[in-house]
């Protein structure tokens, strides 16, 4: 009789490359070298998240301007015809406003929360557009957990065309 003491590393090698190959990826229209920082951009953006567990206990509250946005036209005509756009006054200059709220429950797998992104769906094509990413102090994450992202943009058209 024959043994084959590599069968079960050949079983296991199939089975990961298995589960590798059937996990559902998420596709992302734009480029990452197309996200580009904020620091000295027309955009001036910041995140706050929060995280409660699943009996609404506050776990974590972080902050950054550490951001960075997509730099296409269409960032721009996403944000002027977003439903929460508004314009403020600041210092005698008109200047255009948007509070993005982002929330969802963690999934399994997650366990640290340091790179959070605003992406937007294509319905038709279903890729995603990233339109702002941040750097952040990481923070632990179960599932179950709820995270509730504001994003708050404030730019100035003259800004963007001079």
């Amino acid at each position: 009789m024959i043994k084959l003491p590599n069968l079960q590393f050949i079983f296991a090698g199939i089975m990961i490359f298995l589960i590798f190959s059937l996990t559902p990826t998420t596709v992302y229209s734009n480029e990452i070298n197309k996200m580009i920082s904020t620091i000295d951009s027309p955009y001036d953006v910041s995140l706050q998240y929060i995280i409660r567990d699943n009996q609404n206990t506050l776990i974590c509250v972080v902050e950054s301007t550490v951001t960075k946005y997509y730099d296409s036209t269409i960032t721009l005509d996403y944000l002027n015809t977003h439903k929460n756009h508004t314009t403020i006054q600041k210092n005698n200059q008109l200047f255009d406003y948007v509070i993005i709220k982002d929330s969802w429950r963690v999934g399994e797998g997650d366990s640290f929360l340091s790179t959070p992104k605003h992406a937007i769906r294509d319905m038709e094509s279903g890729e995603f557009t990233i339109f702002f990413s941040a750097r952040t102090n990481a923070c632990a994450v179960q599932p179950g957990d709820v995270v509730i992202a504001y994003w708050k943009i404030l730019y100035s058209q003259n800004s963007l065309f001079s």
